[in-house]
């Protein structure tokens, strides 16, 4: 349910990219959950921003 409500009160992108990040792979409410179903644009958005907290 959090994720769903980070897509409303964000937006879904946002939402797609906190389920990569903590890797929740089942399913519901995105399929996102991991680098390999994740869109690209999420992925790269999570890797630009581990890489700048590394900084």
């Amino acid at each position: 349910m959090a994720l769903y409500l980070a897509s409303l009160v964000v937006n879904e992108n946002f939402a797609k990219a906190v389920q990569l990040a903590i890797e929740y792979d089942p399913k519901p409410p995105f399929d996102s959950g991991s680098p390999e179903k994740a869109p690209k644009e999420i992925v790269e958005m999570i890797k630009n921003a581990k890489s700048n907290k590394n900084k």
